[in-house]
C-alpha cells in the first residue's frame, strides 16, 4: 500500500503492509519502520520481504527518505531535518509510537530518532551505522585509510553527480556488464551468491546529490545526543563490514546506556541482504535480552 505525504522536506512516498494484529480497539503493537541508506530505497529491504523474514502480525512502514527513490525531496539537509521528516510521515500515517530499524544512515536516523522521541520510540536496530568514524574519515580522509571505500564512494557521487542525466545510463551499463557487482563486491561478502536484482535496486537507487548532501551532514552531525536513548536498542555490524568496524560498536554502546552489540558472522555491510532471514531472527533475540524489552511486542 503505497502513499504519498508531505513533510517539511518535500513529498515521502511511504510503503505500509498491514499486520494481521486486530488494530480496532486503537491499541495495535506499533509498527517496525525501516529506514534506508545512502544509496537506498525501500528496495533496501526487499529481501527481508521477499523471504517473509518479518512478523506479519505489525505493520511495516518502509519510506524512501527525502532525496531517494519517489520522495523528491531537497538538498542539502541535516540529520535532524531528515529525522524530522520521517517523524512527520509517520504521525500523517497516525502512528504515534513505533520500533525503528535502520541501515548505513537509515541507523543514523533512527537513533537520532530515538533520542528527540523517547516517548514515541519502542525500540531499536541500528544495523551497520556509519556513525561517528565514518563522519571522521570524511572530515579527514588521511586518517583512516580503513575507511577508503566510504572516501571512493563519496568521490564517486561527485563524478556522477556531474555527469547529471548521463549518470543513470551508465549505471545501468554498469550493471548489465557485471561491473557494479565487482565494485560493490567489497560490501558483500558473497556478491557472487546474490540475485541479481540486488544490484538493479542499487543502480536504480543511486542518487549522486543526496548521497553528497547526507555526508555533508554527517560530518556536522554531533552523535552526543544518543545519550538520551532510553529504548531498548541492538547495534549491530557484519563480521566484514567495512564500512562499521568494530570499534565503532563498542564506542557507541559506551555512549548508549541501554544498547547492546552484535556481530552477524558472514555478513557485510548489507547484513540484512546477504541472510535476511538469519540476520532479522538474531536481531530481535538480541532486542528481546535488552533492557526494558518487557515493552516490546511479543
Amino acid at each position: 500500500m503505497k502513499r504519498f505525504v508531505q513533510t517539511s522536506l518535500g513529498t515521502v512516498a511511504v510503503r505500509v503492509h498491514p499486520g494481521t494484529e486486530d488494530r480496532t480497539t486503537g491499541r495495535g503493537s506499533p509498527p517496525w519502520v525501516f529506514l534506508h541508506g545512502a544509496s537506498g530505497s525501500w528496495r533496501t529491504f526487499r529481501e527481508l520481504t521477499l523471504n517473509r523474514a518479518i512478523p506479519v502480525e505489525y505493520d511495516s512502514v518502509f519510506l524512501d527518505l527525502p532525496g531517494w527513490g519517489d520522495s523528491p525531496g531537497q538538498v542539502p539537509f541535516t540529520v535532524d531535518q531528515q529525522s524530522t521528516a520521517v517523524v512527520e510521515a509517520l504521525t500523517a500515517l497516525n502512528y504515534r509510537s513505533w520500533c525503528l530499524f535502520g541501515h548505513s544512515m537509515g541507523a543514523v536516523l533512527a537513533l537520532d530518532i530515538a533520542a528527540s522521541r523517547p516517548e514515541e520510540t519502542h525500540a531499536v536496530v541500528a544495523l551497520s551505522p556509519t556513525a561517528l568514524t565514518a563522519g571522521a574519515a570524511l572530515n579527514r580522509p588521511l586518517r583512516y585509510p580503513a575507511m577508503a571505500p566510504l572516501v571512493g564512494m563519496h568521490a564517486l557521487m561527485f563524478v556522477l553527480r556531474a555527469l547529471g542525466r548521463t549518470a543513470p545510463g551508465l549505471l545501468r551499463i554498469a550493471e548489465r556488464t557485471g561491473l557494479l557487482r565487482l565494485v560493490l563486491g567489497p560490501f558483500f561478502v558473497r556478491p557472487r551468491m546474490l540475485q541479481r536484482r540486488v544490484f538493479v535496486d542499487l543502480a536504480v537507487d543511486a542518487r549522486p546529490a543526496s548521497f553528497i548532501a547526507a555526508a555533508n551532514a554527517l560530518k556536522k552531525y554531533d552523535a552526543g545526543i544518543w545519550q538520551q536513548i532510553a529504548a531498548p536498542t541492538v547495534l549491530a555490524r557484519g563480521s566484514r563490514d567495512i564500512f562499521t568496524p568494530a570499534a565503532e560498536l563498542h564506542a557507541l554502546a559506551t555512549l548508549i546506556s541501554t544498547a547492546q552489540s552484535v556481530v552477524l558472522a558472514g555478513t557485510g555491510h548489507f547484513a540484512h541482504v546477504e541472510d535476511p532471514v538469519g540476520t532479522w531472527q538474531t536481531l530481535l533475540t538480541a532486542l528481546q535480552s535488552t533492557p526494558d524489552s518487557l515493552h516490546l511486542p511479543d
